[in-house]
Formats: structure tokens, sequence, C-alpha cells
């Protein structure tokens, strides 16, 4: 993502001055859009040098059964134990509705 950002500031700069020194607005527009293709070509596919240190995801766990499990060990615990899920905040303190 960054180098296809630097990629398009590049080449909209470099079409800024291009066209200023040569009064074309399209001048500019058409730098602009080649570095979007350019940087398109750079980083929308998956390149080998991008796959070099590939991202480990973790395995995906079956959570019907870890919610199976978790309802079953709290109703066999003592009913006088608090739930580590209650919300026991208190309401802010304030004004009285009017």
């Amino acid at each position: 993502e960054t180098l296809f950002q630097v990629i398009i500031v590049f080449f909209g700069l470099i079409g800024f001055l291009a066209g200023y020194m040569m009064q074309q607005f399209s001048m500019t527009i058409y730098s602009v859009l080649f570095g979007v293709l350019v940087s398109a070509v750079l980083t929308i596919p998956p390149w080998p040098m991008y796959r070099n240190n590939p991202v480990e995801w973790q395995k995906p766990s079956n959570s019907t059964k870890e919610t199976n499990k978790n309802n079953a060990s709290s109703s066999s615990s003592s009913s006088s134990s608090k739930s580590p899920n209650k919300d026991v905040r208190k309401p802010p303190k304030g004004k009285k509705d009017q």
C-alpha cells in the first residue's frame, strides 16, 4: 500500500511540473493515470518478491464446541460465583433527567 501511494505521488509531482512547464493540464492527468497503471502492475499481482515472508495465520477453532464447553462448565459451577463476562459498570454521575 505504501509503495502504491509513493508511486502515485511521485508521478503526480512529475506530471504537475511537466504540465506546468508545458501549460497543459492534460499532461498532468495523463502522468497521474500512468502512475496509477504502473503502481497497479507493481502491487496488485502476487509477485514472488512480496511473498518472501508470508504471514502465518492461526488455525480456525470450532467455536460451537468451545461455546458448548463453556456453557456446560458454567452451569456446573456454584451459583454464588460471578460470571466474568458480567457488566458491573456503574452509570455515570451527572444531572438527573428533568
